[in-house]
């Protein structure tokens, strides 16, 4: 832009204010947003966010679950409050073989168990009844 009067460098001078505060409101912005981002709480967040949200990761997740609730259910059932340390060390021995054998087969207990309660909730469906 060739520039040839002074009302002309006025309005180039204006333009180049205008620029310089749009450009001042987003560098303003880009950086409020960049500390937000950065605040340990907010890291935590996103990283957990990340973790849990990813599929693999829930599956593990309630996999593990699954496999040591149903080793803690075993002991408790079979073993109880047990005073002796014989009994204690069966039911730990007891409560690892179940959750290692359940983790080994996960995917057969969910579909079972995905079965099963939609066998019940279908029952429950197509028998007025008992609603």
């Amino acid at each position: 832009m060739e520039i040839k009067n002074s009302s002309e460098l006025k309005e180039a001078i204006k333009l180049l204010e205008k620029q310089k505060s749009i450009h001042k409101e987003r560098i303003t912005e880009e950086f409020h947003i960049a500390y937000e981002s950065l605040k340990p709480i907010n890291i935590l967040k996103n990283s957990l966010n990340k973790v849990f949200n990813s599929p693999a990761v829930s599956d593990k997740v309630i996999d593990t679950s699954i496999s040591v609730g149903a080793g803690l259910l075993s002991k408790k059932l079979l073993i109880g409050k047990s005073a002796g340390i014989v009994k204690k060390a069966l039911g730990i021995v007891l409560e690892f073989g179940v959750a290692g054998l359940v983790s080994k087969n996960s995917d057969a207990i969910k579909l079972g168990g995905l079965n099963l309660l939609g066998k019940i909730f279908k029952s429950k469906k197509s028998n007025p009844s008992i609603q």
